[in-house]
């Protein structure tokens, strides 16, 4: 999957609808764009307004806000691109024992006789899974040569506050399994697709209105277990610790499980825009692995046909 792939896959997994405001758009913008164009100002608003979308489900807003508009043209037209591709029958099979098991009218009772079983067996060993799960991610995350010691702190802060949500949560609990599962199907079915060929012809920008309320329902069924997204979004507070030029370094603090954790980003502004400094390194690099690669299938290319060729 490449990185522009995974940005949607991403912002699929993090965004919903927000309203427009009932203003008379200027001739030649949108409501929307005068929006984006308003919370780009500083690189403090560039960050609050990716937050809002994300706190929205506003899928289109926030790789709006997140990546440049070039950037944002090559994931469209890589989703164009996987339109064009055919569907198999395995594809619509998988999609459809997915998807179409969990929003079948009697999908969640279903599921729910299948996992209950299961739910018992696990409840005793619930606990020293999740304490093994806390004990290798904390040593992965210490002994990281990707992570700065900065970085190696938010994230062991981060981890601190998730262990607490973990530990007091009962996974094996059948009602929360329920009502979560419950929340994940009213979120699938409200988005209208019933089978694959139904994503397959939506346009990228209908694919990111739909993605809305799938979105919402990922976020209800977490909230289920008392993890709450949008509550994590609506505590954010940004600080502007120094701005040089075309870099800003801001300070982000927000509140998870009531436990207030703070982070350093880095924006970069781009023709006139701020966006997250880390992202747009992300994207270099995925352009060079990606012209890497199309470099060495047509190196590969070249050898079979000199080998053809010889071979005559």
């Amino acid at each position: 999957m490449s990185f522009r792939h995974s940005l949607i896959a991403a912002a699929l997994g993090c965004a919903l609808l927000a309203g427009c405001g009932k203003d008379e758009p200027a001739p030649g913008a949108a409501p929307a764009e005068k929006a984006m164009v308003a919370t780009q100002a500083t690189a403090a608003s560039a960050l609050e307004a990716q937050v809002k979308a994300f706190r929205n489900n506003d899928l289109k807003a926030l790789l709006q806000a997140s990546v440049p508009p070039a950037e944002l043209e090559r994931i469209r037209a890589d989703w164009e691109k996987q339109r064009a591709e055919p569907i198999s029958d395995e594809d619509r099979a998988e999609f459809a024992e997915s998807w179409g098991k969990i929003t079948a009218p009697d999908g969640v009772d279903k599921i729910m006789a299948e996992v209950e079983p299961q739910l018992a067996e696990m409840k005793p060993q619930l606990a020293g899974i999740i304490g093994m799960g806390q004990g290798m991610a904390t040593m992965s995350i210490q002994q990281s040569t990707e992570l700065s010691d900065q970085q190696k702190t938010q994230a062991t802060q981060f981890m601190n506050g998730l262990s607490g949500w973990l530990g007091k949560t009962d996974f094996a609990d059948p009602a929360l399994m329920r009502k979560a599962l419950t929340a994940l199907a009213e979120g699938l079915r409200a988005t209208g697709i019933t089978k694959l060929d139904d994503i397959k012809a939506l346009s990228f920008d209908e694919m990111l209105v739909k993605a809305g309320p799938a979105v919402g329902g990922v976020k209800n069924a977490l909230a289920a277990y008392g993890f709450s997204l949008d509550a994590i979004a609506d505590s954010v507070k940004t600080e502007v610790v120094s701005e040089t030029g075309d870099v800003a370094k801001l300070k982000v603090s927000y509140a998870l499980f009531d436990a207030p954790l703070s982070f350093e980003s880095e924006m970069q502004k781009v023709d006139g825009k701020w966006y997250g400094k880390d992202m747009l390194e992300q994207i270099e690099k995925a352009k060079a692995e990606e012209a890497a690669d199309a470099a060495a299938g047509a190196d590969e290319g070249a050898d079979e046909g000199d080998d053809d060729s010889a071979g005559e």
